[in-house]
């Protein structure tokens, strides 16, 4: 069944209201101010919904300005309301509302509020019934305004959350159902709560259970107490399906199908390639296409370099707060332990991107290395991967490998003479290249060097060496990191023995921080011994890795963290890769790095299980009311991990291990109170504005698929154009001692840095989805890309104005199992089959499309063409904006 013809189904049960009311036809669609709907949550439980937007501080709200500056809210009477239903009025009970920003871009003021009323009824509202709720006094909204709705029973209903991707068809299968209504607390579903599972396109009932309560716990406020569970793993067949709550509506459309796995994969791919530096992104791959990009080689600074030197001192400033730092501070080039040796100018190119930036973390590097390599060695099947969309795949060789070794190449370039390797590459004179696209990127200078930076260096490149693998496929490359990673570590043995352990380390920035270098010189140590046998290395990690101490975990209770969970990770698997043999290994070593790694899976699994919606998020954490940079499935990895070993027959933990990596893509992938994918290029519900600097210069609506966002935020960002408006103007306050927003309800369409990945978290990711993916038939399914084209044709003119008709070709290929997105100048980004559109502007017009199948295969198509020469126009590369 087509996703396109399941989107018509989807809405078909919900009226599409006048040209100013919210509608769901077009989920991708931006709300406008004066935009307006009425949802019937339950039977008992209506919403109504009011965009506005207001004038900067000190303006407030123009309707619905119910709260003071202070906190306190006067909401409206019971009797402001009238509510009708099939000719008979229904008493309103009590009156709810909430308030948050919907959508706050960073570049240009644009705010837009969601306003929400809640109405609990003094009776149900029978099914089919069409409702109406109307203001008698006229004080809440103009008599020309209607909040009308159908108690359709495949209407669309907010409170119930699915993997709007899918499912896979032998595993677990859980969804989600419960809403958050501000004042009034939680959405209570009457009784004994049902469930069904019904066919997107016939709405015949295929299964159905009975919801089970899921009760979150940690937070220490009352919140998510009113969530219930779906389990339909009973359900095994391929289809297209939606799960219906009688009552309350039924979820978006999702697929239970084998391709679910590898769809997540191939996005989580895509995202690393968009990320990708040093080379152009193109088409066929993506739409978001730039020409290769920051290829001028660095320069290393001098004390000339004034602007370098200033970062430096601001960023080293506070090295006094660890007392152990006994070196001085790096407040300029010139202070460095470590001195520049060769001198003039770098080639960094290649590697990927950091993260919202162009910059490029060494440490990140490392990390990013390690956990690709890591996969293709333990986890079964992830190594052979070679069908992820990449222009290297469908080559005979690793996929994942290709991209770990497209970043070891680039760090095997930053090694100075004495072997140090320099912390970062960075924009000559400012920290970020926040208004240009890669190709037009600033001059980069590289950062000194210190021992964290050239330890995870030296650990990432000596892991590759000894990887069987990646030797079997890229024999030289091992060959030569190998080389460098040796070289790499006598300049440690060098620091150390000249200004001892702790006097080596100069902090740089947060980065590789935590431990000092602690950790990375475990890890490096580690990798050294694993890739020669050297026991001389091996003392040292005897030494440095203590796996059971408590100091081995970030604030004491954060297993498996950077530098150290690299080391456990792979001394725990140096015989199962075939490093080394069992008897090299320390067996009370092996046992500590073991128990740290089940400890972690376990962990995670209890935080999946305390959370409503599955997510892993830490009790220590949301006992400190607090949440950012967090990912679902970035969390899900230290699960992945721990099924690869050997475990015990009449208790083994994997089952649990996998349902909880599960539910953590579940959350990822919409299964979360608001309905939105945290992966950019999936799901009915899409973020637009993110952190970003390629999204936020590019010419289109939505950023490039494939990029993760943060699935949980404390709360607004400060920004430019809005001061601290976003914050104040929520209700309830995100920072309420007693009854706050609740966090996982925490979401806007605007720019937080707390939301930001680097490039550490697809990395974990991937290869968790990847695990997934591998155990499927289409691990073996054969993908590169492929091109396809637009045809443009002009139709029937809209009031005089000239409109054209856009369709996709894309031959080989049967788009009618596709879900296609289109982007147009000055258009709203929609789905459909085709795409009809009336110019906004004079002059040259572009369309875009990319398709989307439910195994993750995509193509993409670009054109533009000018409205007064009516005539079809076919995709090209050539004449392009980006």
């Amino acid at each position: 069944m087509a996703l396109g013809l399941g989107l018509s189904v989807l809405f078909a049960g919900r009226p599409i209201t006048a040209a100013n009311g919210v509608s769901d036809f077009n989920p991708l669609a931006l709300p406008q101010a004066g935009d307006h709907a009425l949802n019937i949550l339950s039977p008992t439980m209506l919403e109504l919904t009011l965009v506005n937007t207001k004038p900067p501080d000190p303006a407030r709200v123009p309707s619905w300005d119910f709260v003071e500056t202070t906190g306190e809210f006067h909401l409206p009477a019971a009797a402001e309301f009238e509510v009708a239903v099939g000719g008979q009025t229904i008493p309103v009970q009590a009156v709810g509302f909430k308030r948050r920003v919907l959508y706050a871009p960073l570049k240009e003021r644009d705010l837009r509020i969601g306003n929400y009323l809640y109405l609990q009824l003094a009776a149900p509202v029978p099914a089919d019934q069409t409702v109406e709720v109307k203001n008698p006094s006229g004080q809440l909204w103009p008599a020309n305004r209607q909040f009308i709705g159908t108690a359709s029973p495949l209407r669309l209903g907010r409170a119930i959350h699915v993997n709007q991707v899918g499912y896979l068809p032998a595993f677990p299968k859980k969804a989600m159902v419960g809403f958050y209504l501000g004042s009034l607390g939680e959405l209570m579903l009457a009784g004994s709560p049902n469930f069904k599972l019904v066919e997107a396109t016939s709405g015949k009932e295929i299964f159905h259970g009975r919801l089970a309560p899921r009760l979150d716990r940690g937070f220490p406020f009352p919140c998510y107490q009113h969530v219930y569970e779906a389990d339909f793993s009973e359900v095994k067949t391929p289809g297209e399906y939606r799960l219906v709550v009688p009552g309350s509506g039924a979820s978006f459309a999702f697929r239970i199908d084998d391709g679910v796995a590898m769809c997540f994969a191939r996005t989580y791919a895509l995202g690393l390639y968009h990320q990708r530096c040093g080379t152009a992104n193109e088409l066929p791959f993506t739409r978001f296409i730039h020409d290769p990009c920051h290829l001028a080689p660095a320069e290393v600074p001098t004390l000339q370099f004034t602007q370098t030197q200033r970062f430096l001192a601001e960023s080293s400033a506070d090295y006094r707060n660890n007392l152990r730092h006994t070196a001085p501070q790096l407040k300029n080039t010139a202070s460095s332990l470590y001195p520049f040796v060769n001198q003039g100018k770098v080639d960094v190119s290649g590697g990927h991107h950091e993260a919202g930036d162009y910059s490029k973390y060494t440490l990140n590097s490392a990390a990013f290395i390690h956990f690709l390599v890591f996969a293709a060695d333990v986890f079964p099947g992830v190594g052979d991967l070679d069908n992820l969309g990449l222009p290297e795949s469908d080559d005979g060789k690793s996929d994942l490998l290709q991209e770990a070794k497209r970043e070891a190449d680039f760090l095997a370039k930053i090694q100075d003479a004495d072997g140090g390797f320099y912390f970062l590459v960075y924009p000559r004179n400012r920290r970020y290249e926040n208004n240009v696209l890669p190709e037009h990127g600033d001059p980069q200078i590289v950062w000194p060097k210190n021992t964290a930076a050239t330890a995870a260096s030296v650990a990432a490149l000596a892991q590759c060496a000894s990887s069987p693998l990646f030797k079997k496929q890229f024999p030289e490359a091992a060959a030569n990191y190998l080389a460098k990673a040796r070289l790499g570590w006598t300049f440690l043995t060098n620091a150390i023995a000249r200004h001892g352990k702790d006097g080596a380390y100069q902090k740089l920035t947060h980065y590789g921080n935590d431990f000092m270098h602690d950790d990375e010189l475990a890890w490096a140590a580690c990798e050294m011994f694993l890739a020669t046998g050297d026991t001389t290395y091996h003392q040292r990690l005897l030494q440095w890795l203590k796996p059971a101490d408590g100091n081995a975990r970030k604030w004491g209770w954060w297993g498996l963290y950077e530098g150290y969970g690299c080391a456990i990770r792979s001394y725990a698997f140096a015989e199962k890769t075939g490093r080394l043999k069992r008897d090299q290994l320390h067996p009370i070593l092996l046992i500590e790095c073991e128990k740290e790694i089940i400890k972690g899976a376990e962990d995670d699994f209890r935080r999946a299980q305390d959370s409503a919606y599955g997510t892993s998020f830490p009790e220590e954490t949301k006992r400190v009311r607090s949440a950012g940079w967090y990912f679902s499935m970035d969390r899900a990895f230290d699960l992945a991990a721990a099924c690869q070993l050997n475990q015990p027959v009449y208790n083994d933990p994997r089952r649990i291990f996998f349902e909880a990596i599960l539910s953590n893509l579940n959350y990822e992938g919409g299964c979360n109170p608001v309905n939105v994918c945290y992966l950019t290029g999936l799901g009915w519900q899409r973020q637009r504005e993110i952190v970003h600097q390629y999204a936020q210069n590019d010419r289109r609506v939505l950023p490039p698929s494939g990029l993760m966002l943060g699935n949980l935020q404390g709360g607004f960002a400060w920004l430019d154009h809005y001061g601290n408006e976003l914050g104040a103007l929520t209700f309830p306050s995100d920072g309420a001692q007693d009854v706050p927003y609740p966090i996982y309800d925490r979401w806007s369409d605007s720019f937080n840095v707390t939301t930001e990945f680097v490039i550490v978290n697809p990395a974990r990711s991937l290869v968790t989805i990847a695990l997934l993916a591998a155990q499927t038939p289409l691990k073996n399914q054969r993908w590169r890309s492929a091109p396809a084209q637009i045809e443009v044709q002009p139709t029937e003119s809209n009031a005089g104005a000239p409109t054209y008709l856009a369709r996709l070709r894309a031959p080989g290929l049967d788009l009618a199992q596709a879900q296609i997105v289109w982007e147009a100048r000055d258009q709203e980004p929609a789905f459909g089959g085709t795409f009809v559109f009336t110019p906004a502007g004079s002059g040259p017009q572009w369309v875009e499309a990319e398709a989307l199948w439910p195994d993750g295969r995509r193509v993409f198509a670009a054109t533009e063409f000018t409205p007064a020469a009516s005539q079809t126009s076919v995709q090209r590369r050539s004449g392009l904006t980006k």
